[in-house]
């Protein structure tokens, strides 16, 4: 009987599927794995004012929201940073994410504890299915950060 533990160890078979775009990890308690978006060929890519504008909607949800006002003040910080991010000279799509991610963590958190905010998730959803392509991410990490 010969040993494949060497060659096979980390192999994944499945038979009867085709999959494109999927990334599969493996490792202790600390991994962190990003999936990344990769754009259909011929998908619009937005321009910057398009993603500023679509920035500036997210912004005007969390401001009509009924977040308690301390959490909308820190969830509009974040929304003006990323949108600062994306309007430099060379746009930061890295910090734009991760400002997006504290926004939304702010939403989560207001949900979690006041129940604040429930209808704002399924408005945010439209918006991010159209930033996370240009932000080269999956909708996911925008809506969903922990």
């Amino acid at each position: 009987m010969e040993d494949k533990k060497s060659h096979h160890q980390n192999s994944l078979k499945i038979d009867g599927g085709t999959f494109s775009h999927v990334q599969i990890g493996q490792a202790g308690s600390d991994l962190t794995q990003n999936q990344q978006y990769i754009p259909e060929a011929g998908e619009k890519q937005l321009t910057v004012n398009e993603v500023v504008e679509l920035i500036t909607q997210i912004e005007s949800l969390f401001r009509t929201s009924d977040l308690p006002e301390q959490q909308k003040k820190q969830a509009l910080k974040h929304l003006d940073y990323a949108n600062d991010a994306v309007q430099e000279k060379e746009p930061d799509k890295n910090t734009a994410v991760i400002s997006l991610q504290k926004a939304t963590k702010v939403l989560k958190e207001a949900n979690e504890t006041a129940n604040a905010g429930q209808g704002l998730w399924q408005k945010l959803e439209p918006i991010s299915k159209q930033l996370a392509p240009w932000l080269g991410i999956a909708v996911k990490n925008i809506l969903f950060a922990s």
